[in-house]
């Protein structure tokens, strides 16, 4: 499968073009062609406002060394086909369709690069750095997060999320097809995935978990209260309540036997019901779901239903039942 194929900004069969291109948008480099094959590379690419999505085809085997330390971001490179040999700061890692494997800022890299497809993700490493900072006592050196990710349910999703971004991307009247809110939320969304990812890599003596009061954590609900249209994540209702983001899991987990992400869906699925058991004859379910995050329309349907046994539409035409005379 090609991703963002109508943000196609670079094709080519010549090495020294490549090597180019490549310089201007990801780290400027030295690439020596080590196969027979004819050398194509075809770059897809959409820079959202906090994430990069790249769809990168390479038809031949390369020899590339980065000429310098990369640059101030994190990449994570999900393969479809093919695979790649990573060194970085000498550390030895492939990455291929089974393994997902991330760069990070100022480290250096050499990649023994085979044909192939894949899907990759750049992120500005200071909104990485902020995330952190809310989980770690003390933030471990980039260096930590150099490689392979832990094969885990949290990294299935990412994935599956980064994915589904990028065919959303091109699929007129999407709700994250152009900038606006819901945009946002999806990105806010795998922002928060891509930092669980990185913080389950991180050494255990580095986290802080500490006991939070029962008052933090009602001021954390009024703040999800306040903010339920918002692109918010943990990240930012840690900050809000003054407290660590582990802690504040922790109590959350303990009161409300929830994350406090869950509890935040929770919310918006209740906002989302008094709004359609208010609604006008212009409202509409998608409205009102993207409205509050709910971009995946499928998925909010599901999730309206499981908690409410009925389908958004239902309550909807009952909402609208309430005005006829």
């Amino acid at each position: 499968m090609e991703f963002l194929s109508k943000h196609r900004v670079f094709a080519s069969g010549d090495l020294d073009e490549g090597a180019n291109f490549a310089g201007q948008v990801w780290e400027r480099n030295r690439s020596i062609k080590t196969d027979d094959l004819r050398y194509g590379i075809r770059w897809n690419q959409l820079d959202m406002e906090k994430i990069g999505f790249s769809y990168i085809e390479h038809d031949c085997a390369v020899d590339l060394t980065a000429q310098g330390p990369l640059s101030d971001h994190f990449r994570i490179f999900f393969h479809e086909d093919g695979s790649i040999g990573h060194t970085v700061n000498g550390k030895k890692f492939d990455s291929h369709a089974g393994n997902a494997v991330t760069h990070a800022p100022d480290t250096d890299l050499h990649l023994d690069i085979n044909p192939f497809k894949l899907l990759l993700l750049t992120v500005d490493a200071g909104v990485i750095r902020i995330g952190m900072q809310q989980r770690f006592r003390k933030v471990p050196e980039f260096s930590n997060w150099v490689g392979s990710l832990p094969d885990s349910a949290r990294l299935a999703t990412m994935r599956s999320m980064a994915k589904w971004m990028a065919s959303e991307a091109e699929r007129d009247g999407s709700p994250i097809a152009a900038p606006g809110n819901s945009r946002m939320h999806a990105q806010r969304l795998l922002l928060s995935l891509i930092v669980e990812c990185l913080s389950e890599t991180s050494p255990i003596g580095f986290e802080t978990v500490l006991d939070i009061s029962r008052a933090q954590v009602r001021r954390a609900e009024e703040w999800i209260d306040a903010h339920l249209t918002d692109a918010i994540g943990i990240d930012e209702v840690a900050a809000a309540t003054g407290v660590g983001v582990r802690s504040l899991q922790q109590y959350f987990k303990r009161v409300h036997d929830c994350s406090p992400y869950e509890f935040l869906i929770r919310r918006r699925l209740e906002a989302a019901r008094q709004k359609l058991l208010v609604a006008t004859p212009e409202t509409t379910v998608t409205a009102i779901a993207t409205d509050l995050g709910f971009f995946e329309l499928g998925r909010f349907a599901e999730r309206y239903r499981h908690r409410f046994a009925e389908t958004p539409s239902t309550t909807l035409a009952r909402g609208r039942g309430v005005r006829k005379p």
